[in-house]
């Protein structure tokens, strides 16, 4: 199966959890970071859910009302990104493709955070990320050391498959699902 197929019925099964089981399911993979969140502060970078995706809004709240520091995607052209810095959700804006962004001036460097959460079509046990086919993290990351930053997926379990990664996919190091933690 190719992986746009693959990444299609993966993106219809998450789209078939209702809004309240996704909410619900969101709420418990937030906590699962928070609790993970060490008692120094960290440079994370995480994303702005659209549609069906992990909605992280719980975990974002805490690190805005903490001393760690928030950072959000931003599409800068068809292959590139860049990480904005988050402090209040009065700074969000509608982006490229659909996607919240910040108005913040403020960015930082991919191999500069600490920690950086990804969204996904789907996962696999070995660690490996089906994107939404655009390739932007993949890039962004191919020049980072590896664990530079951690590289922590969220997804929801029914997101689980089994696929072959292409030689510039990027793993995961951490998968966070409702039901586990995965450490590579």
């Amino acid at each position: 199966m190719s992986k746009n197929t693959l990444r299609s019925q993966l993106i219809e099964k998450r789209n078939g959890l209702s809004v309240a089981a996704r909410k619900a399911l969101s709420d418990d993979i937030s906590n699962r970071l928070i609790e993970l969140l060490p008692n120094h502060s960290l440079r994370i970078g995480s994303y702005i859910a659209l549609g069906s995706e992990v909605d992280l809004t719980p975990l974002h709240a805490k690190i805005m009302a903490s001393s760690n520091r928030l950072y959000i995607p931003r599409i800068l052209s068809k292959t590139t990104m860049e990480m904005a810095a988050l402090d209040t959700v009065e700074q969000l804006t509608q982006g490229t493709y659909g996607i919240q962004t910040s108005t913040q001036d403020e960015t930082i460097a991919m191999r500069a955070l600490d920690w950086l959460i990804i969204p996904c079509s789907g996962f696999d046990r070995r660690g490996y990320r089906l994107g939404m086919g655009g390739g932007y993290y993949d890039r962004a990351l191919e020049n980072c050391p590896p664990e530079t930053p951690v590289r922590i997926g969220v997804a929801f379990a029914t997101q689980e498959s089994e696929f072959e990664p292409d030689p510039w996919d990027q793993s995961f190091d951490w998968i966070i699902t409702e039901n586990e933690f995965i450490r590579r």
